[in-house]
């Protein structure tokens, strides 16, 4: 019904790609009761609309980077989390900076086992990325990149009668097409009660392509 957003607090500065890296901590209090959170998050998208952020912390330094990390759910009025718009280059606000200092988050917002937030987080990932890959927009982008090119003048025709154009607007639409069975295939699996596997960042890497072409176009 759109009467909550959540926001995914995973990037921080010098833990992108190396998303193990993080070095938000989550040290427990005295009682237990509680989670103390202190760290920087970035890139984090809807943040300064969301009702929840959902926050990889880390809980522990020793062994694997991957074995420290604890995955909780924190509330975005709670007190010490500071919000900090990026404006982009194209002029939007989606992204933010999020300061988290001696933030208290209960005990029981911690989703499943402590240390076992990477594989949460991984699951988690995967499914994003099927969505991730736009189809639903670039399907009316193209759509309208044909309405726009059929009102476009060239001598005695439109641009989509220019065989050059009409082939790159008919190649895009065919990976377009593909890139749509994809994601069904995906979705059927996990409807099948799979889970999607590296096919799902092979969405988001062809789907971010497809829109910077149809941006072109």
């Amino acid at each position: 019904r759109g009467e909550r957003m959540d926001a995914l607090a995973m990037t921080e500065p010098g833990a992108g790609s190396d998303l193990a890296n993080l070095r938000t901590k989550a040290e427990k209090t005295a009682d237990g009761t509680c989670y103390i959170v202190n760290g920087q998050k970035t890139w984090t998208t809807f943040a300064h609309i969301a009702h929840w952020i959902f926050c990889l912390t880390r809980t522990s330094s020793d062994g694997p980077k991957q074995e420290g990390i604890t995955f909780l759910l924190i509330k975005m009025d709670t007190p010490g989390i500071e919000v900090r718009p990026i404006i982009t280059l194209g002029g939007s606000h989606t992204v933010n900076e999020v300061y988290f200092t001696d933030v208290r988050v209960p005990i029981a917002n911690r989703v499943g086992e402590e240390g076992k937030g990477w594989t949460y987080a991984k699951g988690l990932l995967a499914h994003e990325r099927t969505g991730l890959a736009g189809i639903q927009n670039s399907v009316l982008g193209l759509a309208k990149v044909k309405e726009n090119a059929a009102e476009v003048r060239v001598g005695d025709g439109t641009l989509m009668d220019v065989p050059a154009f009409r082939n790159k607007v008919g190649a895009l639409e065919a990976e377009l097409l593909a890139l749509e069975f994809t994601e069904l295939r995906t979705l059927a699996e996990v409807s099948a009660g799979g889970s999607p596997g590296p096919e799902s960042s092979i969405l988001k890497l062809k789907g971010t392509e497809i829109q910077q072409r149809l941006t072109e176009l």
